[in-house]
């Protein structure tokens, strides 16, 4: 299974949809299991009708889902860290709309083939931070399960995914090393043509 994931506020900046406008009221979660049982229970029910749903239909779907169960502005800001005082109300702007954009396509590209009852909870873990740990594994044909564990963090908006770790490799540490190498070199202007051609490329 190829797993897209990822990790680590932005509160000035509206949550948006793909096209830039607010998107529904987001679900607040009152502990960091039921997020996770929340974003595991939506990816699988989508999974076992994908006969039947298209990419821009999981795409729809699972916006909300993905909105409401990770904080992908604290995430996103996380990932250009010390450029994100450089960028423009525009330049921020378009950065979240892309970067939410291409989290939900990757989670509605790539989690197509779930099984019911794929994910498994093991134990849950509160870290020195205060954040929670949450450590899972996914079920594939041929074993081992891939281990997978969830960071957490509580605002406002109850509890959230800042930062998820795959067999081992968190996502959050590649995209950041991948976004800052890209304004190191260049320009906002190049990291968001190069997250529109990973959009494209789904």
């Amino acid at each position: 299974m190829n797993l897209w994931l990822f990790g680590f506020g932005l509160g000035a900046l509206p949550w948006m949809n793909a096209l830039g406008q607010p998107s529904p009221t987001i679900a607040a979660y009152d502990t960091p299991m039921t997020c996770v049982e929340a974003l595991h229970e939506g990816l699988t029910s989508l999974s076992l009708e994908q006969g039947s749903v298209g990419l821009a239909q999981r795409f729809q779907r699972l916006e909300p889902l993905i909105v409401a169960t990770h904080d992908l502005p604290f995430i996103a800001e996380f990932t250009v860290r010390r450029h994100w005082a450089s960028f423009s109300d525009g330049e921020r702007e378009a950065f979240l709309r892309s970067f939410q954009r291409l989290s939900v396509l990757s989670y509605a590209s790539r989690f197509v083939a779930l099984s019911a009852g794929a994910f498994n909870i093991q134990e849950s873990r509160t870290l020195a931070s205060g954040r929670v740990q949450v450590i899972a594994s996914i079920a594939r044909a041929e074993p081992p399960d891939i281990p997978i564990e969830y960071i957490l963090h509580q605002d406002d908006a109850g509890w959230r995914i800042i930062n998820v770790v795959a067999d081992g490799v968190s996502d959050l540490a590649l995209k950041r090393a991948e976004y800052q190498r890209v304004l190191g070199e260049g320009s906002v202007a190049d990291l968001l043509e190069i997250l529109e051609q990973q959009i494209a490329a789904l």
